[in-house]
Protein backbone atom coordinates (compact mmCIF):
# COMPACT_ATOMS: atom_id res chain seq x y z
CA UNK A 1 0.00 0.00 0.00
CA UNK A 2 2.78 2.59 0.85
CA UNK A 3 4.19 1.99 -2.53
CA UNK A 4 1.97 3.64 -4.19
CA UNK A 5 3.21 6.95 -1.99
CA UNK A 6 6.69 6.16 -1.40
CA UNK A 7 8.77 4.78 -4.13
CA UNK A 8 11.26 2.94 -2.20
CA UNK A 9 8.56 1.00 0.22
CA UNK A 10 9.20 -2.48 0.63
CA UNK A 11 9.58 -5.41 2.80
CA UNK A 12 12.83 -4.87 5.04
CA UNK A 13 13.46 -1.05 3.39
CA UNK A 14 13.70 1.85 6.21
CA UNK A 15 10.72 3.35 6.81
CA UNK A 16 10.31 6.20 4.61
CA UNK A 17 11.67 9.40 6.43
CA UNK A 18 7.68 11.27 6.67
CA UNK A 19 6.73 8.33 8.58
CA UNK A 20 10.01 8.53 11.41
CA UNK A 21 9.30 11.93 11.79
CA UNK A 22 5.55 11.37 12.41
CA UNK A 23 6.26 8.27 14.90
CA UNK A 24 8.57 10.69 16.22
CA UNK A 25 6.35 13.19 17.06
CA UNK A 26 3.95 10.77 18.64
CA UNK A 27 6.19 9.02 20.62
CA UNK A 28 7.56 12.50 22.18
CA UNK A 29 4.75 13.23 23.88
CA UNK A 30 2.45 10.87 26.66
CA UNK A 31 0.67 7.47 25.36
CA UNK A 32 -2.59 8.19 23.35
CA UNK A 33 -0.77 11.45 21.82
CA UNK A 34 -1.84 10.53 17.80
CA UNK A 35 -0.25 12.57 14.24
CA UNK A 36 -1.62 12.44 11.33
CA UNK A 37 -0.11 12.51 7.89
CA UNK A 38 -2.62 12.86 4.61
CA UNK A 39 -0.92 12.40 0.98
CA UNK A 40 -2.67 12.50 -2.27
CA UNK A 41 -1.64 11.15 -5.12
CA UNK A 42 -2.38 8.83 -8.31
CA UNK A 43 -6.24 9.24 -8.15
CA UNK A 44 -6.18 8.65 -4.18
CA UNK A 45 -5.56 9.67 -0.59
CA UNK A 46 -3.56 8.20 1.54
CA UNK A 47 -3.86 8.92 5.64
CA UNK A 48 -1.56 7.47 7.68
CA UNK A 49 -2.53 7.83 11.91
CA UNK A 50 0.16 6.98 14.34
CA UNK A 51 -0.63 6.49 17.68
CA UNK A 52 1.82 6.39 21.01
CA UNK A 53 1.02 3.17 23.22
CA UNK A 54 4.35 3.95 25.52
CA UNK A 55 7.33 2.40 25.91
CA UNK A 56 8.93 3.93 22.38
CA UNK A 57 6.07 1.69 20.57
CA UNK A 58 3.58 3.38 18.09
CA UNK A 59 0.56 1.84 16.45
CA UNK A 60 -0.23 2.91 12.75
CA UNK A 61 -3.65 3.50 10.58
CA UNK A 62 -4.09 3.68 7.14
CA UNK A 63 -6.49 4.27 5.33
CA UNK A 64 -6.79 4.67 1.45
CA UNK A 65 -10.05 6.60 -0.05
CA UNK A 66 -10.78 7.10 -4.25
CA UNK A 67 -10.61 10.85 -4.69
CA UNK A 68 -13.34 11.99 -6.72
CA UNK A 69 -12.78 13.21 -10.10
CA UNK A 70 -13.12 16.50 -11.24
CA UNK A 71 -15.89 16.83 -13.30
CA UNK A 72 -15.80 19.76 -16.17
CA UNK A 73 -19.40 21.58 -16.21
CA UNK A 74 -18.22 24.59 -17.51
CA UNK A 75 -14.94 27.11 -17.06
CA UNK A 76 -14.42 25.64 -13.81
CA UNK A 77 -13.90 21.67 -12.84
CA UNK A 78 -16.47 20.45 -9.93
CA UNK A 79 -15.95 18.02 -7.57
CA UNK A 80 -17.46 14.95 -8.15
CA UNK A 81 -20.15 13.15 -5.91
CA UNK A 82 -18.62 11.77 -3.09
CA UNK A 83 -18.33 7.93 -2.18
CA UNK A 84 -21.30 5.72 -2.64
CA UNK A 85 -22.21 5.47 1.62
CA UNK A 86 -23.52 9.40 1.32
CA UNK A 87 -21.43 10.64 3.87
CA UNK A 88 -20.48 14.45 3.24
CA UNK A 89 -16.22 14.73 4.00
CA UNK A 90 -16.62 15.65 7.38
CA UNK A 91 -19.04 13.07 8.33
CA UNK A 92 -16.13 10.82 7.22
CA UNK A 93 -13.66 12.16 9.69
CA UNK A 94 -16.06 12.24 12.67
CA UNK A 95 -17.03 8.30 11.35
CA UNK A 96 -13.20 7.36 11.06
CA UNK A 97 -12.61 8.82 14.14
CA UNK A 98 -14.90 7.58 16.16
CA UNK A 99 -14.07 4.13 14.47
CA UNK A 100 -10.82 4.30 15.54
CA UNK A 101 -11.94 4.49 19.38
CA UNK A 102 -12.32 8.21 19.79
CA UNK A 103 -14.77 9.42 22.36
CA UNK A 104 -16.88 12.39 21.18
CA UNK A 105 -14.62 15.11 23.22
CA UNK A 106 -11.55 13.86 21.93
CA UNK A 107 -13.30 13.93 17.84
CA UNK A 108 -14.06 17.70 18.71
CA UNK A 109 -10.81 18.59 20.28
CA UNK A 110 -9.48 16.86 16.95
CA UNK A 111 -11.46 18.46 14.36
CA UNK A 112 -11.52 21.92 16.06
CA UNK A 113 -15.74 21.48 16.57
CA UNK A 114 -17.84 21.53 19.49
CA UNK A 115 -18.71 17.96 20.87
CA UNK A 116 -22.43 18.61 20.39
CA UNK A 117 -21.63 18.96 16.27
CA UNK A 118 -19.73 15.45 16.91
CA UNK A 119 -22.81 14.24 18.36
CA UNK A 120 -24.99 15.65 15.45
CA UNK A 121 -22.76 14.08 13.21
CA UNK A 122 -22.82 10.73 14.58
CA UNK A 123 -26.62 10.91 14.19
CA UNK A 124 -26.63 11.72 10.39
CA UNK A 125 -24.08 8.63 10.14
CA UNK A 126 -25.95 6.65 11.63
CA UNK A 127 -28.80 7.05 9.83
CA UNK A 128 -27.25 7.19 6.65
CA UNK A 129 -25.17 3.91 7.19
CA UNK A 130 -28.19 1.82 8.78
CA UNK A 131 -26.13 1.38 12.17
CA UNK A 132 -27.72 1.85 15.44
CA UNK A 133 -24.20 2.19 17.55
CA UNK A 134 -20.21 3.03 17.36
CA UNK A 135 -19.67 -1.00 17.65
CA UNK A 136 -22.08 -1.20 14.30
CA UNK A 137 -20.09 1.98 12.90
CA UNK A 138 -16.65 0.43 13.07
CA UNK A 139 -17.75 -3.42 11.69
CA UNK A 140 -19.28 -1.19 8.83
CA UNK A 141 -16.12 0.81 7.63
CA UNK A 142 -13.83 -1.60 8.23
CA UNK A 143 -16.05 -4.01 5.62
CA UNK A 144 -15.49 -0.83 3.17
Amino acid sequence: MLKVFFADAADGAPVPAELRGLTSGAQSGPPGIRRTLVMEGLGERLRIEVTAVGKGRTQLHLWREPLPEPVQLGPEPVTAVPPADGLTQREREVALLVADGLRSREVAERLGIASQTVKSHLKTIFDKLGVRNRVELARRLVQH
